[in-house]
């Protein structure tokens, strides 16, 4: 934040009000603000030593003082001498700003409170929201950030780092469409800055806006940017133009060879374009720069095994394993692998290992659950109340788990607990409305209840889902021509 810029703006300076009110005072007080002025502070303070002694509680004079003491650097006497003149007069306010800009303009930690004292005299200043908006952001504080900078009216769109806190706040809170509003305005006042550039990109894309994020990012993208590039890629990407995101990911990959972002996100891009051997070749680069980057074996290994390479993909995850062990992706990769090649056995062991790294991860005791289930294993036996167990701290870690509700479900109604089982799937159903095998279950379990109205309420929904479903397999039947009609001879 350019403090200097909020400082220059905070309006009737201090010397001119000490002129102002000092018009009646005696001459010592005026020679006192005239050096002031001049900015002969040493001068300024004898001047003000003998009138101090005579109005100690004086709160313009100490004010004055404090402007001195600032104007030596002595930054810890100036604020205490304003705070002298704010406990005689806690509403006065040239050492209200006074106590404000300083303790802005020298980073001191009490910044913030001295600005909102201000703002309790004075809420509409817009310099002082401006202060207190820049100060917010350096104490992470985005509710505020948005409430100060939004008060400070224009005030805001003169420094562009506090355009660009100010922007990056509202994505962050998600007032997306705000973001927008904001950084169109300021790419105009500052077209030269890339940053805003950059950020008005981001909001557009959040606000499902990616052509006009290409707009937006084309004239800047022989810049040497790297996440400027990987950003227009993105947008290339929800545009359905791949071989575009193509290029720029590739360029990105050449001007910062050690990210391994970009070549993560192309490895993703080619394997969601069947482009199987070109996503092991982006990770493999990738490897061959950052050797540690768990990410580019994760997805290496995922490509080796839609190319049926298993022994290279296993390789793969182990890699990443070892390099994360306490990220449990590549473990529910190579458990999908084992899954893939029925090898429960193999799969077990793997995610039992993974339980004693991290014992609350949703997904390995979800999928530990799942995969003793499918083993046959019955109500009663040992080993289903384990894979209940598993299953029980899979949702108590991640109760939106719609899958982790309906396995429950199942077990529950295998136990005979007919009333239990329907609650699971009915929080799945919350989670997600068009999930069939939720409803099915539901709508066959309610009948067993005899809830005939909410069966009934069910097998409508099922119904809707159904119809829509087929509804979407009929538009995407291909059109049919009809062959011209041939000419008889």
């Amino acid at each position: 934040m350019s403090s200097k810029r909020f400082i220059s703006l905070i309006g009737v300076s201090l010397v001119a009000a000490c002129f102002a009110q000092g018009q009646d005072s005696t001459a010592a007080r005026k020679a006192a603000a005239s050096a002031l002025s001049s900015r002969q502070y040493n001068q300024a303070l004898r001047d003000l030593e003998p009138l101090l002694k005579q109005h100690p509680r004086d709160p313009m004079l100490l004010t004055m003082r404090g402007v001195a003491l600032d104007g030596l650097d002595r930054t810890t006497e100036s604020l205490s001498s304003f705070d002298r003149a704010l406990a005689i007069d806690p509403a006065f306010v040239p050492a209200l700003k006074g106590a404000a800009q300083i303790s802005y303009l020298r980073a001191n930690p009490r910044a913030l409170e001295y600005v909102k004292k201000l703002l309790a005299v004075m809420p509409a200043n817009d310099v002082g929201n401006a202060m207190a908006g820049a100060l917010s952001y350096q104490a992470h504080d985005c509710a505020a950030v948005i409430t100060y900078f939004t008060l400070s009216n224009d005030q805001v769109y003169r420094d562009p780092k506090a355009l660009d806190e100010f922007a990056d706040c509202l994505l962050k809170q998600g007032q997306n469409d705000e973001a927008l509003r904001v950084l169109l305005r300021g790419t105009q006042l500052h077209p030269e800055r890339a940053d805003l550039t950059y950020n008005l990109a981001v909001a557009q894309l959040r606000t499902h806006q990616p052509a006009e994020a290409i707009k937006t990012l084309t004239p800047l993208s022989n810049s040497n940017d790297s996440d400027l590039l990987n950003l227009l890629a993105s947008a290339y990407v929800q545009t359905n133009q791949p071989d575009d995101a193509f290029r720029v990911l590739e360029k990105a990959i050449e001007l910062k060879p050690t990210d391994q972002t970009n070549y993560l996100d192309l490895a993703i891009l080619c394997l969601e374009h069947n482009q199987e051997n070109r996503s092991v070749k982006a990770a493999t680069a990738g490897i061959a720069r950052i050797p540690k980057a768990a990410s580019l074996y994760l997805i290496r290994g995922v490509a080796y095994a839609q190319l049926a390479q298993y022994d290279q993909a296993e390789k793969d995850f182990v890699d990443a394993a070892q390099l994360e062990p306490d990220q449990p992706h590549s473990v529910v990769a190579m458990s999908m692998l084992y899954s893939d090649r029925n090898q429960p056995d193999k799969e077990k062991a793997l995610l039992t290992k993974q339980l004693a790294i991290t014992p609350k991860d949703s997904v390995t005791n979800y999928l530990l659950a799942d995969l003793i289930i499918r083993s046959g294993v019955q109500p009663g036996q040992p080993a289903f109340q384990e894979a209940k167990g598993y299953l029980a701290t899979s949702l108590a870690t991640k109760p939106d788990s719609a899958e982790a509700q309906i396995l429950m479900g199942h077990l529950l109604e295998q136990e005979n607990d007919i009333s239990d089982a329907v609650a699971h799937y009915s929080k799945a159903i919350e989670l997600e409305p068009d999930n069939r095998s939720a409803l099915d279950r539901q709508f066959i379990l309610l009948r067993k209840l005899h809830r005939n109205d909410e069966a009934a309420q069910t097998l409508q929904h099922l119904k809707s889902v159904l119809n829509n479903e087929i509804d979407q397999e009929r538009k995407s039947f291909p059109a049919r021509t009809s062959a011209a009609p041939q000419e008889q001879p």
